[in-house]
């Protein structure tokens, strides 16, 4: 079946409207998954400080918690404070990081770094 011109305008049309409305509606969202900083459609790669304590003289453990996005179906993990701490067997915390990633918005992710003992 070939389309003639005004069905081709109708279909790009329908298209747009349709992405806008999922778009505003948040249905869908290009870029970053969790809305935090800035997001770009191509790439975007950035990290966060969000709180800090005096750091001491000693080295700090690290420890990293991630949620991965890939394409618009399919989301999973945990970035919680709780969880990055596990993960770099962390017991009291003196700074707290996020880090994002987009990768043409077909994969993102939103790490969250902590530091301490």
């Amino acid at each position: 079946m070939k389309l003639n011109s005004k069905s081709k305008i109708k279909s790009f049309v329908i298209l747009v409207s349709t992405a806008l409305t999922l778009s505003i509606c948040n249905c869908i969202n290009l870029g970053q998954p969790q809305g935090l900083g800035p997001t770009g459609f191509l790439y975007a790669s950035y990290s966060l400080g969000l709180s800090e304590r005096n750091l001491p003289k000693l080295p700090l453990k690290k420890g990293k918690a991630c949620v991965k996005r890939y394409g618009f179906f399919f989301t999973s993990g945990n970035a919680s404070i709780e969880s990055a701490a596990n993960a770099g067997e962390i017991l009291d915390i003196y700074r707290i990081e996020k880090e994002a990633t987009n990768y043409l918005s077909l994969y993102s992710s939103l790490c969250t770094v902590v530091w301490g003992y």
